[in-house]
């Protein structure tokens, strides 16, 4: 059964990453970002990181995602001309990449000497910090750089605002 829920959330994973790059509107692109984010935090649920996984829901679709949208709603998209991501030349070489890409993968994973053994099994957690082990680490050692990041996500947010001012009081 952690097979099939293991196959279903990584092709869901995959999937929805690969609808962020080919959606063309913006929003939508972002609700397959969501959609990715929230997958990976159950294949995350799935090998036991709890900690993890709950850092990926509350950082990544808590902050960044919002972010995105904020600046995509922001930002004046349906006044920008179409024009196509790849060209067909450029769509063909990303397609024999992504070919060789995946028959890479699958014989690396067909050579089970390449990974190392763990005495743990997957799915069982192991000894790692809990959450307050991390949160005393995180808000005692780390503070200035967790600090730092937030003031980081403002200046993006200041930033496309003032962009935006600028590009709209232009005749």
């Amino acid at each position: 059964m952690d097979t099939l829920v293991f196959w279903i959330l990584a092709g869901t994973a995959v999937l929805s990453a690969l609808a962020v790059v080919v959606l063309k509107n913006p929003m939508n692109s972002v609700v397959a970002l969501l959609v990715t984010l929230l997958v990976t935090a159950g294949l995350y649920l799935q090998m036991g990181a709890f900690v993890i996984a709950l850092f990926q829901v509350i950082l990544y679709v808590g902050a960044v995602l919002v972010l995105f949208l904020f600046v995509i709603m922001t930002l004046d998209l349906k006044s920008s001309r179409e024009r196509p991501v790849l060209s067909p030349r450029g769509l063909a070489a990303a397609f024999t990449a992504g070919i060789f890409f995946i028959a890479g993968a699958g014989w690396f994973a067909s050579r089970g000497g390449f990974f190392p053994k763990t005495a743990v099994s997957p799915g069982v957690p192991g000894n790692g910090p809990g959450i307050r082990e991390i949160a005393l680490d995180l808000f005692t050692g780390h503070l200035l750089v967790f600090e730092l990041a937030s003031v980081l996500l403002l200046a993006a947010a200041v930033a496309a605002l003032v962009i935006v001012r600028k590009e709209r009081s232009r005749p």
